[in-house]
């Protein structure tokens, strides 16, 4: 809870400051705003050790194989990395570049995911 508070107020802030450098700079809001939100990610990323222990409970209990979970891990970190540089570059008013950027997140999320369907295709092949 405090984490989301001062991830929120860090945001907030940013914003506001971004806003009043904008005016002046452009380029410099931008910049400013990259710096918030890679700060706002790292301290995000202090949440992930709980998430991390929990999956890893999940899977030893369940008995899923990690082929199965990894995929499915790394497709949510692509769209959530490829959420927040859409984002931004929406923010710069770019949004071809976001949609790209958008575009190469679900690609990329499918092509991690390949494997994953590869094994549910052997099996169905197995099952017929």
């Amino acid at each position: 809870m405090d984490v989301v508070v001062k991830i929120a107020a860090i945001a907030c802030l940013a914003a506001l400051i971004a806003g009043i450098i904008k005016r002046g700079s452009a380029e410099m809001s931008l910049l400013f705003e990259l710096a918030a939100v890679f700060a706002i990610v790292a301290i995000a990323v202090s949440l992930a050790a709980p998430i991390i222990e929990v999956i890893d409970k999940a899977k030893v209990m369940s008995g899923i194989s990690q082929s199965v979970i990894s995929p499915v891990i790394k497709c949510v970190f692509i769209a959530i990395i490829a959420r927040i540089a859409s984002d931004m570059c929406k923010g710069a008013g770019q949004a071809a570049m976001a949609n790209a950027v958008e575009l190469s997140g679900a690609i990329g999320a499918v092509y991690v995911a390949l494997p994953l369907v590869s094994t549910l295709l052997d099996m169905l092949g197995d099952l017929l």
